[in-house]
This record gives C-alpha cells, sequence and structure tokens, in this order.
C-alpha cells in the first residue's frame, strides 16, 4: 500500500512539474514531508500490535486456550519477527536475509532451526507464528 502511494505521489508530482503550476509545489512538499515521518510511527504501532497479541496470546495458551497463529514467517518484516520469543533483531533481520536469498520457508521448523532459537522458546514460537502453505517433511 504504501509503495502504491509512492508511486501515485511521483506521478502526480511530476504531472504538476511539467504542466508547471507552481501553486501546487507546497502541498506537495508538505506530503512528502508528513509521509517521510509517518513511516516510523507506522513501524512502531505495527510492533506494538504485535507485542500486545503475542502477550494476549501466551496468557491464553497458559489458561489451556487454543490459540491460533497470526504471525506469518516468509511475509512479516524483521522488526515483527524481532518480537518472536526468544528471537533477536540480529537473528531476525538474519532470517530475512535468507528469506530473500534463498525463497520462502517451508515450515515453521526450518525457520525455527534456521533462527537457532533456544528449546524453551519452541513452543511460543509455534503457538503464534505459521508459514503459509507449509510443505511438510519428506519421509524415507
Amino acid at each position: 500500500m504504501r509503495l502504491f502511494m509512492v508511486i501515485v505521489y511521483v506521478a502526480i508530482a511530476f504531472y504538476f512539474v511539467f504542466v508547471s503550476q507552481p501553486a501546487i509545489y507546497v502541498p506537495m512538499f508538505i506530503f512528502a514531508v508528513l509521509f517521510i515521518f509517518s513511516l516510523p510511527v507506522y513501524k512502531k504501532h505495527v510492533i506494538k500490535n504485535v507485542r500486545k497479541k503475542i502477550v494476549e496470546a501466551q496468557k491464553l495458551k497458559q489458561e489451556g486456550k487454543e490459540v491460533k497463529p497470526f504471525i506469518e514467517i516468509n511475509s512479516s518484516p524483521w522488526y515483527v519477527l524481532m518480537e518472536l520469543p526468544g528471537i533477536t533483531s540480529q537473528m531476525a533481520k538474519t532470517a530475512v536475509a535468507l528469506r530473500k536469498e534463498n525463497g520462502p520457508y517451508p515450515s515453521i521448523d526450518v525457520f525455527i532451526q534456521i533462527t537457532k532459537v533456544k528449546h524453551v522458546y519452541i513452543e511460543h514460537i509455534k503457538a503464534v507464528a505459521y508459514v503459509k502453505n507449509e510443505i511438510p517433511p519428506v519421509k524415507r
């Protein structure tokens, strides 16, 4: 969605530059500044919501209720993966870099093996994270 907004903004800016209507330059500059400064706020908002959902999921799991996973490993940015229990920022950045190089993770177990999460956190991660279109392991 943000990429779409940037494309529309650039297209409108080029149109008004070529038509040479200087009255629109100031509002467009203000819009660009607001957009740039809103990006970190958006990131903080996403992190806050993920933290809140993880805490709620852990409480439900402690009460013995079923928790539906809500973090998709293959489409989440590093700052969302970092909020998973036991995942550091470096582990999350490495996981995203490996995902870009090698393609999506086939299963949550592969993600856990690659990030080298401690055994204490594995069940917590499996409770809140999932892989869309998970590929089952090959049995020999």
